[in-house]
């Protein structure tokens, strides 16, 4: 039975400190061991994973991101932008799933889709904590594969 969640994650990240919390956190809610925890840099290991769906949590580069009205994901994504990382992503996964400030361009993640070859889909989630927006979610999908014409 499917009943939505992956059975198995593979998290990376270059801190060691955060995939120490990530571990804690998944022993706390008993799925450690459907997780293998990866500290190393995400670019050097992406042309060796593949997945079902890749959900990216990019630093926003500080608490300085909120003092702008409008997050460009070109200029203000460390260290790389946000094109290379979708581009990076997509190799990976047919879904992606990208976690981000709540002043991003939505232009931008419209200007992501229309960049693939053909357009993938977005939809966009406004997360919202305590009535307040805190994020944005922004789901990409691949066009779906006609098996008949390819």
């Amino acid at each position: 039975m499917d009943d939505g969640w992956s059975k198995h994650v593979t998290a990376v990240d270059i801190d060691e400190k955060k995939i120490d919390y990530a571990h804690h956190n998944a022993a706390i809610y008993g799925v450690d061991d459907h997780i293998d925890f990866i500290k190393g840099d995400f670019f050097s290991l992406a042309p060796k994973l593949k997945a079902d769906t890749v959900f990216l949590s990019p630093p926003w580069g500080g608490p300085d991101y909120g003092k702008v009205e409008t997050y460009d994901i070109k200029t203000m994504l460390k260290p790389r932008d946000g094109y290379f990382l979708f581009n990076t992503a997509k190799k990976i996964a047919s879904r992606l799933v990208m976690f981000l400030p709540r002043n991003v361009d939505i232009n931008q993640l419209a200007e992501l889709c229309l960049s693939a070859h053909p357009p993938w889909a977005v939809e966009v989630e406004k997360n919202h904590l305590n009535g307040k927006l805190k994020a944005i979610t922004a789901y990409f999908n691949a066009p779906a594969v006609d098996n008949e014409s390819a």
